[in-house]
């Protein structure tokens, strides 16, 4: 019954009863009234054709492609211009898009589109989530004034690509920032290893070392000195990341999706303090550097499975110095014996492995539960955990 009653078919019934009224009674305003409705159904009808007839889409040609912030207004390249004398209004305009097999629509609407005006789509356009979207098709639609009818004009083909980077979560990175030993690096560090360069002379401290003393510089002082020798080593840091599965993929507010924004808040805190930092993501074979390069692999990373991420923790440990740090960031709804099982390939490395925790933006008792297992497993296994939420 409910599909039977539109709006069109009501007013069109309202209209026919008005008409047999007034043909039976002969009542000036009887055919007043059907004359006002009739005329208010055909403006129904005709003015969303109207609205779109002399409108045309068309691409700006700087604007075909480019790399956006989630969140952020996106300047797509798309104008919507209009040649006919009169305005249209309440125009909506619908973009679809497609990333990894998934199908977005984003809906604007214009309030006014005036004669002989050019209207550009440009910073309405906002991605809630990251990922590498490709325009499908622009639709036009109109239902102005009463919603009658939705008239509309499509363009396909576009050609558009936007490349949609995380938004970095803000985090403290909850250990010191070590220095690996590295003869080829590039950071001058003083510390008691071997070496020929003398860094710096300081008074003993209970603890020290005994072979560290500077005999002839404790004579002159007249008590103990402790010499250090300056090394050259690197600030590393390896981070691993679980890419999100149907249906936390695309879901701005799930668990995996934020892990993703995690993982690029720690490449952040990293690269603060001019730490080497390597994204390892499950399924590829190289590591990433750079932070515009992790930024786009990053949102690009596809889904990935349990055994995948130990494949990657597996590179890692490969290639693991000592005193290097390494980073494995998990969604919060994660399966505890993944988890488990990606900790086995880090263990018995002599490196600090933290496990950072991400939580989705609605936070209930059993997704809490679920992270602080998570948070117990790490424990076991001898890693450092941090719970992070939006």
């Amino acid at each position: 019954m409910e599909r039977l009653l539109t709006r069109s078919r009501v007013l069109l019934a309202f209209c026919c009863t008005l008409l047999l009224a007034a043909l039976n009674r002969r009542d000036p305003m009887v055919y007043g009234m059907f004359l006002f409705l009739a005329t208010v159904t055909v403006m129904g009808f005709v003015l969303p054709w109207l609205s779109l007839r002399g409108m045309t889409v068309r691409l700006r040609a700087d604007g075909v492609s480019g790399e956006v912030i989630e969140g952020a207004g996106c300047d797509i390249g798309i104008v919507v211009e209009r040649s006919v004398r009169w305005p249209a209004f309440m125009v909506d305009v619908e973009t679809e898009w497609e990333w990894a097999g998934r199908h977005l629509t984003l809906r604007q609407t214009i309030p006014v589109v005036r004669a002989g005006k050019a209207v550009e789509l440009g910073r309405q356009v906002r991605f809630e989530c990251r990922g590498h979207y490709r325009l499908v098709a622009v639709r036009l639609a109109s239902g102005f004034p009463l919603g009658l009818v939705q008239a509309r004009h499509a363009m396909q083909h576009t050609g558009i690509a936007v490349h949609v980077l995380p938004k970095p979560q803000a985090m403290y990175w909850p250990l010191p920032w070590n220095v690996s030993p590295d003869p080829l690096g590039t950071l001058a560090t003083r510390h008691s290893g071997q070496s020929f360069e003398l860094g710096l002379l300081r008074e003993y401290q209970q603890g020290d070392s005994v072979g560290r003393v500077s005999w002839r510089a404790s004579a002159r002082v007249g008590e103990l000195v402790i010499q250090h020798f300056q090394q050259l080593g690197t600030v590393v840091l390896r981070v691993v990341v679980h890419a999100p599965v149907a249906p936390a993929l695309g879901n701005p507010a799930s668990a995996g999706e934020q892990a993703i924004r995690l993982a690029a808040g720690v490449f952040d805190a990293a690269h603060g303090h001019g730490a080497q930092a390597f994204l390892y993501l499950a399924g590829d074979g190289e590591p990433v550097q750079g932070a515009a390069l992790v930024r786009t692999a990053l949102a690009a990373a596809l889904p990935a499975s349990a055994a995948q991420l130990c494949e990657a923790c597996m590179r890692v440990a490969a290639v693991a110095r000592v005193g290097d740090q390494i980073a494995l960031v998990v969604p919060g709804d994660m399966v505890q014996a993944d988890l488990a099982a990606a900790l086995a390939g880090l263990k018995g490395l002599a490196c600090a492995v933290v496990v950072c925790i991400a939580l989705g933006r609605v936070v209930g008792p059993a997704q809490l539960a679920a992270a602080q297992g998570l948070q117990a497993v790490a424990e076991r296994a001898g890693a450092v955990s941090l719970m992070e939420t939006p």
